[in-house]
């Protein structure tokens, strides 16, 4: 059909899912946005070496991408971008993935607003420490779990990113805060850490790479003086 699909929990990163509780290949939302954010940087690398057929190429094959995501994967009803099992099967479970083609700065205005909506409603994605990594009125949200409920860095500065693409300053201004003041909540810097308290995760890694890189590069936007 054109999208790309997982073969294994692992492939992902994130292993520990409830996205893969159910086995069998899974089309993500995020796979797809990814790769489309890489056809997009080739075509602007093509443009710049001059190389105008291949520029051309690669921007039908993102708008290609998109179109049939939206086609596959979007639920007007539920306002996201819902995984497929097996290629067919939408698998309707809440997590910021379904919110990530946001990144892509390409989609239309009232399904980025729907996507936006999703995300800040408290009841759902927008407690005290956005994001965690299932819905908190998901029956299989657990906030200490890995993958099943924390929040991670590295998916508040996608979605951070994504926002700032499609022109929601406000939202990822305010989404970069709080993550900055749950990272400075304590002298080390974590894997991941609960959305509802900001603690960090029991079995999470302490002095986590990602983390702390990302850490310093939402320090310095948001320290950034206007040009």
């Amino acid at each position: 059909d054109g999208l790309c699909e997982y073969h294994h929990p692992y492939s992902s990163g994130a292993d520990d899912s409830p996205l893969w509780d159910t086995v069998g290949p899974e089309t993500g939302p995020d796979l797809n946005t990814y790769l489309y954010l890489q056809m997009e940087s080739l075509g602007r690398i093509a443009h710049v070496l001059g190389q105008e057929d291949q520029a051309v190429e690669w921007q039908t094959r993102t708008r290609d991408l998109l179109k049939r995501m939206d086609e596959k994967m979007w639920d007007p009803q539920a306002g996201m971008y819902w995984p497929l099992l097996d290629g067919k099967r939408m698998l309707k479970l809440a997590t910021p993935f379904s919110l990530l083609p946001i990144l892509t700065g390409g989609l239309e205005k009232d399904k980025a607003d729907r996507l936006v909506k999703n995300l800040t409603d408290p009841a759902k994605f927008w407690p005290r420490f956005p994001v965690p990594t299932v819905a908190l009125d998901e029956a299989v949200f657990n906030p200490e779990q890995m993958w099943r409920g924390p929040t991670w860095v590295n998916i508040n500065y996608l979605l951070q990113e994504g926002l700032e693409q499609a022109g929601y300053e406000a939202v990822a201004q305010d989404l970069r805060n709080r993550t900055l003041d749950m990272i400075m909540g304590y002298p080390d810097i974590f894997e991941y850490y609960n959305p509802e308290t900001g603690e960090p995760g029991p079995k999470a890694a302490p002095s986590f790479g990602w983390s702390a890189a990302l850490f310093i590069e939402m320090v310095l936007r948001a320290t950034r003086r206007p040009s």
